[in-house]
């Protein structure tokens, strides 16, 4: 615990040093520990007090060190502690503490004893190794520290540290520098990071004492060079914004003094911080402005300043630095600044008047955003003008008059920063300032604007600047927020950028321009720099534009794909066609590889744009506008361009057919010719449709023969770009931010290649552009299409919902507007602008609709020259005297087209630069002289329509024609292009712009139109104005010029600027360019010429020391040994890779190799000693570059790379010995292979398994030999190499799998049974032998497997163990043959041999493996068996079927698989992942199904897919099935037929005949067996033998022949059953009609097994669809057998049907048996109706079989039954005795055995007229009626009728009268019963059986019982609502339904009766 330290003082050290095992005592937080000795939160208990700025020093003897700002700051902390100690007079004691005694010292002499002898306020100052053990109340820990180069070893020791900061009780205040002692992994940042986190960090220069005791010490040590750090106090504490301009910068350069300059910046930023001068008087400024213009001197000198206002969050005061002027100049200045000043308005000077003090200190006032005001007084500068504005001569108006160059107001100003003081006070003397200097309002707010924008500006209106800021801003922005500093508005931006996270930002900037890409780029760098507090030299690397002749040079350190830039070269600054390469690099499979040139060219390496190989083919194969219209256009008919231009068809091509927004949508990129002609419909068109006809033709033949001469186009590079990212992802850099500056120079279709870069549709894209310069050959373009294809294209398609379409329409901005020109002066401004308003007027849709630009100074009008008559102009300005000045640098004569340059040379000779109009697109000159421009124009009269516009602005009078052609757009289209021309041409001027016709008649309609509107001031050309016109420019002029034409391309011209600077070695330069450029031209139609030209450039740079361009020359002219000697000797080791291919394409490849080698291109090298077959040389590099290896840093670094290029070389170099069949060098080169590995892996690719097998085995590598066996197909051999691999589990298993393949389908086998094969007893007993080696569970699993496959003649049992053995180890394999013998045991077997069980087996596993342990067999075990190995075969078959899919997944169906590829002879082997199935057997007969052309051959294996291997397996397995299931029918059939003499036969039938259909009708429905046609009848034939025979048994005639209780056991099974359902099943798809007997056999089905499935009855119905009344009692069966209606079973009843047959009838007969067994069903159900029923045994257990299988009867019985149907039952039966004749008729027809079966048929119609009476009372008549005659008496059981006769006497019957109750009788019917064996049963289901009122009940009862057990049937009495239990009747079965007893008791119960 400690006592000492205030709590925030401890926290630190606690966590540091003593991992806070120390407390706090009590004491500390109690009592008032916390003191403020001095204000604010910096002086609190603990703090870090940042100093920055301070310098590091030694002391005199440089062993310790010193800082004096740290000096100052515990001086001025000690002072102020010495005043609140005198207010306060408590005793304070302070400790000063730093870890260097140099430091002690400094401080002890700066405080010169003042504080000492000081009674209550002592200050000690010590080393930290001196205060051990002190403490005092307050402790100032001064570190020192500020030198990034030097250790922090001493002051970071921990000890010392904590001594440090543990002596404090109070307070504890720490000096130091943040960034240094946080610039490695010390205590020191540990604690600087902990003061941050708990709020205790500050700035020393945060407090005003503090910061004013840092200048002062700085002032006195002379430490100004500290402004230049970023974090400067100066910097950190600037109040104003202080703004400069390009003359104080240039004066400022040219001061001498560094300490002067150093004056002047302190001056400034002590402006900055809000001083101001006491002495008001050196601030006095002469004039009307004085109210805001200041001065300040500085020695000498004078700041010349205003204070102004800028809009930035809110409008602010600023200070902007006009000048630093000796006193003399100032009022020069102050003049010019007055006349400004004098325009502006009166609010605005009165807000830059307004003061705000803070103390001694001005700060700047600012106002919000809202605040209205004017700058300038007239109004005309910030709206539009009206053209009529008065003389265009008066300049009075504007806020400046003077010249462009000069002016003021359009003078750059600067932001003061502490980069811009860093390059202020540099050495770049002569270096253009390229600083971010400040911009317009209307600039800041597109700047500012965070949606994705489309900015338009005309010429000089800034467009590129706000590009560049606003990338510029992006990356301050995304400095701050990676630093944790969000401002408000960085927010906006960095929240939609995900490069936040990576702490880079993707941004993109692309434009057509090199030079323009360049420039930006050099921009933008420096910005970057300054910002960071950089000096300009930091930008030295970056390469000087004069410096390269390529284009595409400035990108040589910029990869071509967008995979994975490097951070630092983010922003990316390329050109469109840099832009195209790298995207093309990006994507698989690049465009130039189609073309068979560019891949010879470059040996199919097509990845690299700096290849010299591809630059030549890009240069010599692309089709620019210049090889079309020089190359195609004369080639194409002229009868179709006759009249037509060029560069419109060219246009048309590009723009529109290839490069439109419909041909982003063709599905080749191009519109169809229909597409293309319907332009002119739905597009305000300059073409007529029979133009684009024509257009659409040239196109055709253009497209053919550019593929003839294997050349491309630009639209074909974007069209193939836009096909590959259809189809497949762009996997490179997303950007965060895109920026497309001269848009208006591209396509749609090339415009649509950006949304692939970039996913930030919302605020990512910038593009900017200027339709009215849109002269680019091949471009037509217009922002409102851009629009259009930016909300179709990229805010659609990267939305997920697109139907809100009017919503996201919305989110597209509109187009940006910039209008102020800071270029040129209002009079061309106004003039370019006329001709904008003509564009606007007559091709709306050419150009987009701009606000006038507007400028603030006035300028001289431009000027239409007039020359005496027939005087030439040229000739008058230029003469022909020898003292011509002539033209000087920054003035041109612009001519329409070549020969009108030529025309004038002639005049002028090298006196002024002539340029083309499209030459001088991007350049700007002091002046201008528009020569012949209408007089050249092929526009000729048509510029006549001018007058029409001038009419409708009714500017016509009587001195201009009245007679003109009103316009017509395709008549006049060719002024469109025209007018551009004409606005290019204007607009190229800053200052004087002439214009000169020498055809009056043609100028005339634009100069009387500019006339009128005041825009153009006329002058006559005489001697005085040809001179004035004339400007001299010095030779440093002419050069920079001549350097700005060069890299235009334009070298003519500028190789006379070179001439006139007197520049010899850029004359030479420019004129070899100028050489190598008119080669190119004419390279295809005259290659010799071309040649020589090209040879005399390249001749011209190697002697000027050009040598990369004389390189690039030779090489274009196929002299690449002298090309790549060049770039050997000439070029450096930058052009190491280029000589190198030079040398590979001359062939030399030896020294192509060596140059490789020597920069380290490692994969070209060995590249290129492959192609050369210098496969040793190759050899040696690889052994010497593994020997250096280690050395070599960049080698290890690139090791993995290395190694993948080194292995390709060797697998090559093999490759071609191996093609020599020369396999001893092969082994040479595979041995230097890196590892074992690959060597396995190329000799496996190459087949050459033999070679591989010797080398493993050599190297005792028994695993891969087996492995290499195996892929041989030597089971054996592999099985050898795995046992001494010591694999003695596989290897047996190997020989397993062998010998069973053998065994199955060896010589000709069909797959069974096991064969034996030479060798194979061997073979198996090596496999014992091996897996004795393993465990013994394995071993008894091989043993087992032997002796099965052994296939010895072996016994039941024998085979049972074997089954028993595989399934104990899970062998899937063992358990199928083992059951399959086990099963041919069976079929064997002779049938007499079965044992028949006389009833079901309950236990069918444990009979059957009973009886074959015991060598026996029954037809229970035959099907157990049966259906074990179907069951394993069917698994087989389903998980074959997920042998390729990831649901095999289980082990057990990994193990069915496992046993069907053995089974088989399969072995799988994988290929790349790829599983492939060989063929132990190719001829086994299960292949026999595949065709042998599917096959594939590796050598000696054949192998097949695993599609095939499934469709083979389970053919084979089906049929396999389907065999053997047939031969168990057989079997089952042979069974069936055997005779069985005894009582149970019947039952043995049965279910032999359900067997038979159970298996049968398995392999008959299984979906996945595939039976052949015959076997399909053969088991459709055991189907129906079985169900047909099966419905005999089961519905006997005698149905006493069914009541064991065997028989009714399979009654219930639902095999039975099915099969009996399986009839009408059959019967549904028949074709013959319905028919009586059909009907009752179905109706019989269905009572005796309840009810049909939902599927099988709707069947049934639909077969009876025609037939109402069957279909009507099917119903009644089947739904409401029970409540039906009467009417149906009346239709039934009749046996029989009369059918008409042509004319004849015949009867259609129901069988005797259905017949009469319906009949009982009937009775019982009408006998359930009145609760009880009286019925025989046998029809008592048949309804109640059929009953539900509910483990409990609850019968519901129906109280209403219909009163007629006892009478229609006695009626039928009646019918059916009474009539013999047609009985026996019935019989003959229905029954082959109708007389052995007549007396049954007697029988049962007699016992049913007995159950008819005892049940209902009727029918008792009937019944002794036919008692009475012989034919029936003499057919029943002679003790049946007696029996019957005696207990119901008719006479005694009848005297009881019809009032008996019909129970009364049932003991006679059951005596009856009882004679024929079927007793009687009464059963009671809920009436009282015994409440019957006559005494004669029981009686009846025993005399119908009696009879009934004569004939072994007996009565059942079923009771179901009466209580019978009182009815005493001993030959009846009695059954109390009501009990609720379940199916089998009751069952039970009858059958142990009748047993009894």
């Amino acid at each position: 615990m400690q006592y000492r330290m205030h709590p925030s003082i401890s926290f630190f050290p606690n966590s540091r040093f003593y991992n806070n095992m120390i407390l706090d005592a009590p004491n500390l937080k109690s009592r008032s520990q916390k003191k403020h000795y001095l204000k604010g939160s910096m002086f609190g208990p603990y703090s870090f007090i940042n100093v920055i700025g301070a310098r590091e020093e030694k002391d005199e003897d440089g062993r310790s060190r010193k800082n004096m700002v740290e000096v100052a700051i515990v001086s001025q902390i000690l002072r102020n502690l010495y005043k609140k100690w005198v207010e306060s007079k408590q005793k304070l004691s302070i400790g000063i503490v730093s870890p260097y005694a140099a430091q002690v010292v400094a401080i002890e002499e700066k405080l010169a004893q003042k504080y000492n002898n000081l009674d209550g306020f002592t200050v000690k100052v010590k080393t930290v190794d001196g205060f051990q053990g002190g403490e005092e109340d307050i402790i100032i820990l001064s570190t020192v520290r500020s030198n990034y180069q030097r250790s922090l070893e001493f002051v970071s020791k921990p000890q010392r540290i904590n001594v440090a900061l543990t002596r404090a009780r109070h307070c504890l205040w720490i000096l130091g520098n943040e960034k240094i002692l946080c610039g490695n992994e010390s205590v020191w940042k540990a604690m600087v990071l902990d003061a941050k986190n708990r709020h205790c960090f500050f700035n020393a220069d945060e407090d005003k004492d503090l910061a004013k005791a840092i200048l002062e010490v700085k002032k006195q040590y002379d430490q100004l060079d500290d402004l230049l750090d970023a974090d400067s106090i100066l910097f950190r504490t600037a109040r104003w914004k202080v703004l400069f301009s390009d003359n104080f910068f240039k004066s400022f350069k040219k001061l001498t003094s560094v300490r002067l300059k150093r004056s002047v910046l302190n001056v400034l930023l002590k402006l900055a911080s809000g001083w101001r001068p006491k002495k008001k008087i050196s601030e006095m400024i002469c004039g009307s402005s004085s109210l805001i213009l200041r001065k300040f001197k500085v020695e000498n000198l004078y700041v010349v300043c205003t204070t102004d206002i800028a809009k930035d969050s809110r409008y602010i005061q600023v200070l902007k630095i006009w000048d630093i002027l000796p006193i003399g100049d100032v009022p020069t200045l102050v003049n010019r600044l007055d006349r400004i000043m004098n325009k502006y308005t009166d609010a605005f000077i009165n807000l830059c008047k307004e003061k705000c003090l803070e103390g001694d200190l001005e700060i700047p006032k600012s106002w919000p955003p809202s605040l209205e005001f004017l700058r300038f007084k007239d109004l005309s500068f910030t709206k539009i003008q009206n053209d009529f504005v008065g003389d265009a001569c008066d300049g009075r108006s504007y806020a400046e008059n003077s010249r462009v160059s000069e002016s003021l107001l359009l003078m750059k100003f600067y932001s003061l920063s502490s980069g811009v003081v860093n390059h202020l006070l540099s050495d770049c003397e002569g270096r253009e300032l390229d600083l971010p200097f400040e911009v317009t309002d209307q600039e800041m707010e597109i700047i500012l604007h965070h949606r994705s924008s489309f900015i338009v500006g005309r010429s000089g209106t800034g467009k590129t600047t706000v590009l560049t800021m606003k990338l510029f801003q992006k990356e301050q922005w995304h400095q701050l927020a990676v630093q944790g500093c969000y401002t408000s508005q960085s927010s906006k931006v960095e929240k939609s950028s995900a490069a936040t996270e990576e702490k880079v930002l993707h941004q993109l900037f692309v434009t057509v321009s090199p030079k323009l890409c360049y420039a930006i780029k050099q921009h933008v760098l420096h910005l970057k720099s300054f910002a960071c507090g950089g000096s300009h030299s930091t930008e030295s690397s970056l390469i000087d534009m004069i410096d390269f002749d390529e284009d595409e040079a400035q990108f040589n350190d910029i990869q071509d794909s967008f995979h994975e830039i490097p951070p630092h070269s983010y922003p990316l600054f390329i050109t469109f066609h840099k832009f195209l390469i790298m995207l093309d690099g990006t994507l698989s499979n690049s465009y130039f590889e189609r073309f068979l040139d560019a891949t010879e060219l470059t040996h199919g390496h097509l990845r690299n744009s700096r290849s010299a190989a591809l630059q030549t083919f890009i240069r010599t194969k692309e089709v620019s506008y210049e090889r079309f219209s020089s190359l195609y256009w004369p080639h194409f008919n002229t009868d179709l361009t006759k009249r037509l231009d060029a560069s419109r068809v060219f246009t048309e091509i590009i723009s529109h057919i290839k490069g439109g927004l419909g041909a982003i949508e063709a599905c080749d990129g191009k519109l169809s010719r229909e597409d293309y002609v319907q332009l002119s419909e739905i597009r305000v068109s300059i073409l007529t449709r029979q133009e684009r006809e024509v257009i659409y033709d040239i196109f055709q033949m253009y497209e053919k023969m550019k593929m003839e001469n294997g050349e491309f186009d630009l639209a074909d590079f974007v069209i193939d770009l836009h096909h590959r990212l259809m189809h497949e992802k762009y996997e490179g850099d997303h950007m965060d931010f895109v920026y497309v500056d001269e848009v208006q120079d591209l396509t749609m279709s090339q415009i649509a290649l950006f949304k692939h870069m970039c996913h930030n549709v919302e605020d990512g894209f910038v593009f900017s552009g200027d339709t009215a310069q849109t002269i680019a050959r091949g471009i037509d373009f217009r922002f409102q299409e851009l629009r259009h294809l930016f909300y179709k294209k990229f805010v659609l398609e990267s939305r997920t919902n697109k139907h809100d379409e009017s919503k996201e329409k919305g989110q597209v901005s509109e187009i940006l507007h910039l209008t102020q020109n800071f270029r040129t002066h209002d009079g061309i401004l106004k003039l370019s602008q006329s001709i904008v308003d003509l564009l606007y007027h007559f091709f709306p849709l050419s150009i987009d609709v701009l606000k006038p630009e507007s400028s603030l100074i006035f300028g001289e009008a431009p000027v239409l020259l007039e020359s005496e008559e027939n005087e030439n102009a040229i000739i008058k300005i230029f003469g022909n005297t020898g003292n011509v000045v002539g033209f000087g640098a920054e003035q041109v004569i612009l001519v329409r087209d070549d020969s009108a340059r030529k025309e004038i040379s002639k005049f002028i000779g090298k006196h002024a630069l002539v340029l083309t109009i499209v030459e001088c697109k991007g350049l700007e000159f002091q002046d201008v002289l528009l020569y012949n421009f209408f007089g050249s124009s092929p526009s000729k009269n048509q510029w006549r329509v001018i007058y029409d516009y001038m009419n409708e602005l009714d500017l016509l009078d009587h001195t201009l024609p009245r007679g003109f052609p009103g316009f017509d757009v395709a008549k006049h289209n060719i002024l469109c292009s025209e007018l551009k021309q004409l606005y290019v041409a204007v607009t190229r001027t800053r200052q004087r712009l002439w214009i000169c016709e020498n055809m009056e008649e043609l100028s005339k309609p634009m100069f009387d139109y500019w006339k009128k509107k005041c825009l153009v001031q006329v002058k006559q050309l005489d001697d005085s104005l040809a001179h004035a016109m004339q400007v001299a420019s010095s030779p440093e002029e002419w050069k920079s010029r001549g350097i700005k034409l060069y890299h235009e391309h334009n070298y003519e011209m500028a190789t006379m600027c070179f001439e006139r600077a007197g520049d010899t070695y850029w004359e030479r330069r420019s004129k070899a360019a100028g050489l190598k450029a008119l080669a190119a031209h004419i390279r295809t139609s005259n290659p010799e010429e071309a040649k020589s030209i090209l040879r005399e450039a390249a001749e011209i740079f190697n002697a000027i020391g050009k040598a990369d361009s004389a390189a690039r020359c030779f090489s274009d002219l196929g002299e690449y040994e002298r090309a790549a000697r060049i770039y050997l000797n000439k070029c450096g080791e930058s052009e190491l890779k280029r000589a190198a291919e030079c040398f590979s394409l001359a062939g030399r490849y030896k020294e192509a190799a060596d140059v490789y080698a020597k920069g380290n291109f490692y994969a070209e090298c060995l590249t290129i000693c492959e192609k050369g077959k210098l496969f040793e040389l190759g050899l040696q590099y690889i052994n010497n570059w593994k020997q250096h290896a280690e050395e070599d840093t960049a080698m290890t670094t690139r090791g993995e790379g290395i190694n993948r290029m080194q292995l390709e070389f060797l697998e090559s170099c093999a490759l071609h010995y191996y093609d020599l069949n020369d396999n001893r060098s092969m082994i040479k080169f595979i041995k230097a292979f890196p590892s074992i590995t690959l060597v396995r892996d190329f000799l496996k690719r190459l087949d050459s398994l033999d070679e591989l097998l010797l080398l493993e085995e050599e190297f005792g590598n028994y695993l891969e030999a087996a492995n290499i066996a195996q892929l041989k197909g030597e089971i054996l051999l592999e099985s050898d190499f795995l046992g001494k691999a010591g694999k003695f589990k596989e290897a047996s298993l190997k020989i397993i799998f062998y010998v069973l393949a053998m065994s199955l389908w060896s010589s000709g086998s069909k797959g069974w049974p096991l064969k034996k094969f030479p060798q194979q007893e061997a073979l198996l007993a090596k496999a014992k032998s091996l897996a004795k080696n393993e465990t013994d569970d394995f071993h008894e699993l091989v043993c087992t497997e032997v002796d099965i496959l052994l296939n010895r003649q072996d016994n039941l049992a024998v085979l049972k163990n074997q089954l028993n053995s595989s399934q104990r180890h899970q062998s899937i394999r063992g358990e199928v043959l083992s059951a399959r013998k086990i099963l041919d045991a069976h079929l064997s077997q002779r049938t007499d041999k079965y044992i028949w069980e006389k009833e079901l087996i309950g236990d069918l596993v444990n009979d059957s493996e009973e009886k074959i342990s015991k060598n026996q067999v029954s037809i229970d075990s035959l099907v157990y068996f049966w259906n074990f190995w179907k069951e394993k075969i069917l698994h087989i078959y389903e998980s074959v079927r997920c042998l390729e899919t990831p649901e095999c997944k289980t082990q057990e169906c990994k193990g069915y698989v496992e046993c069907c590829l053995t089974c088989l002879g399969v072995s799988r082997l994988y290929h790349d992942l790829n599983p492939a199935y060989v063929l132990l057997i190719p001829r086994a007969d299960w292949v026999r199904c595949l065709e042998r052309r599917q096959f594939q051959n590796h050598g000696k294996l054949v192998s097949i897919d695993g599609q095939q291997l499934i469709s083979a397996a389970q053919k084979y397995w089906s049929s396999e099935m389907i065999s053997v299931g047939i031969k168990v029918l057989e079997k089952l059939e042979a069974l069936y037929k055997f005779p069985v003499k005894n009582s149970d036969s019947t039952f043995f039938q049965s279910k032999s005949l359900t067997l038979i259909y159970d298996v049968a009708v398995y392999l008959v429905d299984s979906k996945c067996l595939k039976p052949r046609h015959q076997d399909t009848i053969t088991l459709q034939r055991f189907v129906t033998f079985s169900t047909e025979s099966l419905v005999s048994y089961t519905f006997p005639l005698d149905g006493r022949n069914s009541l064991r209780e065997s028989m009714i056991s399979l009654r219930r099974t639902d095999a039975l059953k099915n099969a009996l359902r399986q009839v009408v099943f059959e019967y549904t798809r028949s074709k013959n009609k319905p028919s009586f007997g059909d009907i009752g056999r179905i109706a019989m089905i269905i009572l005796g097994t309840g009810k049909l499935n939902s599927e099988l009855y709707a069947k049934l119905l639909k077969k009876l669809d025609s037939h109402s009344n069957l279909r009507a009692f099917i119903i009644f069966l089947c739904e409401t057998f029970g409540r039906g209606e009467i009417i149906y079973v009346s239709i039934m009843l009749p046996f029989r049907k009369e059918i008409k047959v042509n004319g004849r009838v015949i009867y259609d007969y129901m069988s005797p048996g259905c017949f009469l067994y319906i009949l009982e069903r009937l009775l019982i159900w009408a006998a359930l109706t009145q609760g009880y029923v009286l019925t025989t045994r046998s029809c008592f257990i048949e309804w109640l079989i059929c009953q539900d299988e509910d483990s409990r009867l609850n019968f519901i019985v129906e109280e209403d039954r219909s009163p007629s149907l006892e009478g229609i039952l006695e009626l039928t039966i009646n019918d059916c005795i009474s009539e013999k004749k047609d009985m026996i008729e019935w019989l003959e027809k229905s029954d082959k055995n109708w007389k052995k079966h007549y007396p049954l048929y007697i029988l049962r119609l007699v016992v049913l007229l007995c159950l008819l009476y005892v049940n209902f009372g009727s029918s008792l008549d009937t019944l002794f009626d036919f008692l009475g005659r012989s034919y029936v008496a003499e057919q029943l059981p002679c003790d049946f009728v007696d029996t019957l006769r005696r207990g119901w006497s008719h006479d005694s019957l009848r005297r009881g009268g019809s009032h008996n109750s019909p129970i009364s009788n049932v003991s006679a019917l059951s005596a009856a019963l009882k004679k024929d064996d079927n007793d009687s049963v009464f059963a009671s289901f809920r009436q009282d059986c015994s409440c019957t009122p006559h005494d004669s009940l029981s009686s009846n009862v025993n005399a119908l019982a009696a009879a009934l057990k004569k004939v072994d049937n007996d009565l059942v009495i079923a009771s179901f609502r009466r209580d019978c239990s009182k009815l005493c009747c001993s030959d009846a079965i009695f059954i109390d339904m009501t009990a609720n007893q379940c199916k089998d008791d009751i069952l039970r119960k009858i059958v142990s009766k009748a047993a009894d």
